[in-house]
C-alpha cells in the first residue's frame, strides 16, 4: 500500500472512530457536568438518546426522563428532538429546536407542574397549585423568555396554605391564539374556570421580558370579595359588580 493511501485510510478510520463515539458518548461519562441542583440516580443510553431514572430537582422527585436528540444539529449550535419527564406529581413532554442561547421553539407541548417551592424555589412558600398546559407552540428569546405562544395554560387548585388552613382561590385559564402584534407583542386571554372568583381579561407579554394583566374580577360570595377589595386596593365596583385589577412584573 502506498504511503499516501495508507494516511487517507488512517485518516478515514480515526474520523470513523471519532464519528461512532460522538454518537455514542454515553450519558453517563457527563454526570458530573450536571448543575448541583440535578441529580439523577441512574443515566442509561447515550447524550443523544438516553434516560434519567429517579430525576430530582433541589431535592425534589421528578420522576423518570428520557431524551432523543439529533446530534447533526448539535454540529450547528441547536439541541433538536424532544424531551419526555413522568412523575407522580409532575408531567411534561415536547419536542424542541433551540439553540445554546436557549432561544428557539418547542412544539406539541404538554405539561403537568406542581406549583411547590420544592420545585420553584422563587415561589411564595404558602402558595400551590398545579400548572397545565397543552401547547401547540412556544417560541423562545434567548434566555429562554416566551415571544409567542399558542394553545392554552390553566392553573388548577390554586390555594393558600397556612397552618391548620387551606384558602381556595380558583383555577383559570390562559389561552393564546399564535398571534404576535405588530409591536411584537403576545396577548393571552384569561379567564377563571370557577371557584370564588369570577375573572376576566388579558395577560399580554411584551418584548423584551415584562407582563401584564389586567381585567376585571368579583367575589363569587362575601370572603371572597373581602378579597377583591383588599386586592384592588378599595376601587369600587362597577355597575356589573365587577373591579378592575392589574398586575405587572419582568420574567
Amino acid at each position: 500500500m502506498k504511503r499516501g493511501t495508507l494516511i487517507l485510510t488512517v485518516i478515514a478510520g480515526l474520523l470513523v472512530f471519532l464519528a461512532v463515539l460522538v454518537l455514542y458518548l454515553p450519558a453517563s461519562w457527563f454526570a458530573s457536568r450536571l448543575p448541583p441542583q440535578v441529580q439523577c440516580t441512574e443515566l442509561g443510553g447515550s447524550v443523544w438518546h438516553g434516560e434519567c431514572l429517579g430525576l430530582t430537582w433541589q431535592g425534589g422527585s421528578l420522576g423518570d426522563a428520557s431524551w432523543n436528540l439529533a446530534p447533526i444539529s448539535a454540529l450547528t449550535g441547536r439541541l433538536a428532538g424532544d424531551v419526555d419527564v413522568r412523575g407522580t406529581t409532575l408531567a411534561l413532554r415536547a419536542d424542541l429546536d433551540l439553540a445554546f442561547d436557549q432561544s428557539g421553539h418547542l412544539r406539541n407541548i404538554s405539561a403537568r407542574i406542581p406549583l411547590d417551592p420544592a420545585f420553584f424555589s422563587s415561589l411564595p412558600a404558602n402558595q400551590r397549585g398545579t400548572v397545565v398546559a397543552e401547547l401547540e407552540r412556544l417560541e423562545l428569546a434567548a434566555g429562554g423568555i416566551p415571544r409567542l405562544a399558542e394553545g392554552i395554560v390553566e392553573l388548577h387548585d390554586f390555594r393558600e396554605e397556612s397552618p391548620g388552613q387551606s384558602t381556595p382561590l380558583g383555577s383559570y385559564r390562559l389561552t393564546f391564539d399564535g398571534n404576535r402584534r405588530d409591536d411584537g407583542s403576545v396577548v393571552g386571554q384569561l379567564q377563571d374556570l370557577g371557584g370564588p372568583f369570577s375573572i376576566e381579561g388579558t395577560v399580554t407579554l411584551t418584548p423584551p421580558n415584562q407582563y401584564l394583566g389586567q381585567g376585571r374580577i368579583a367575589g363569587r360570595g362575601a370572603q371572597a370579595e373581602n378579597i377583591v377589595r383588599q386586592i384592588t386596593f378599595g376601587a369600587p365596583p362597577d355597575a356589573s359588580g365587577r373591579t378592575a385589577f392589574t398586575f405587572e412584573g419582568t420574567f
